[in-house]
């Protein structure tokens, strides 16, 4: 689809991705590297830090996967609740 012709929500919704992954970015990369990198003598990682931070990343990858899905669950479970509170209010009504 033609980013022109794309519903505002639909920008809107890329944006907040895209600033969301920006962070997760950022936030792996300085937590990573100051767990792991703890030597600057060497122009290059050694084995020990380039294994670090291949563990740092995939577990903050998949942590940052996992809050993602639960935050999904609570927030489609708000929005069961609320069409619940709307339907039983709309039943009450003379």
């Amino acid at each position: 689809m033609d980013p022109n012709q794309m519903p505002v929500s639909g920008v809107k919704a890329i944006k907040h991705n895209m600033v969301a992954m920006t962070k997760l970015y950022d936030s792996l990369s300085k937590n990573c590297f100051k767990k792991c990198v703890t030597r600057f003598s060497q122009p290059d990682l050694a084995v020990g830090e380039l294994t670090c931070v291949d563990r740092c990343t995939l577990k903050y990858m998949a942590t940052a996967k996992i809050v993602t899905e639960q935050m999904q669950k609570a927030a489609e479970m708000n929005m069961q609740r609320q069409q619940a509170m709307q339907s039983v209010m709309g039943s009450n009504r003379p």
